[in-house]
């Protein structure tokens, strides 16, 4: 009875495990399908770009963070570096001035002053004109912090 009672369970056990890798095999194999480019339209494709925004830091030093990220609609400069930085695993530190907005005083370690530079952000390869917390940004926008000296 003993023999007979571990056969049933080595085989419960088995047959478990065939089943379980199948499903996760089919599963995997749709994804794949999904996902595939050929599958998806290339209109489809443009339009999940447009969603995102290029965001790139340039420290100055030849290092650059390049990403695509996602923005809501009430997205700034500032909440979109807030996010890269969590995204991303990188700090972030910034004063907020009552009546002009927030100033970002280092990214990643890097701090305004170094060297003589400081971070400026740019969209869509213009310079900023107000506070980063007060400039939305949009889908498909390019949005540069780079550590440079300033010009004022």
């Amino acid at each position: 009875m003993q023999k007979k009672s571990v056969k049933i369970i080595l085989f419960l056990i088995i047959f478990g495990s065939l089943l379980f890798l199948s499903f996760d095999y089919f599963l995997e194999r749709e994804k794949n399908t999904l996902v595939d480019k050929h599958q998806i339209p290339q209109a489809s494709l443009k339009e999940a770009v447009k969603e995102k925004v290029l965001y790139l830091i340039d420290k100055g030093n030849g290092e650059v963070l390049e990403s695509r990220t996602v923005i809501f609609p009430d997205s700034t400069v500032f909440s979109s570096l807030e996010k890269l930085s969590k995204e991303n695993n990188f700090g972030i530190t910034f004063k907020e001035y009552k009546d002009m907005g927030i100033l970002v005083e280092s990214i990643d370690g890097v701090k305004n002053g170094t060297d003589g530079k400081y971070w400026l952000y740019y969209v869509n390869e213009k310079p900023g004109e107000i506070a980063a917390d007060r400039k939305t940004v949009a889908p498909g926008d390019k949005i540069e912090w780079r550590f440079e000296a300033s010009s004022f």
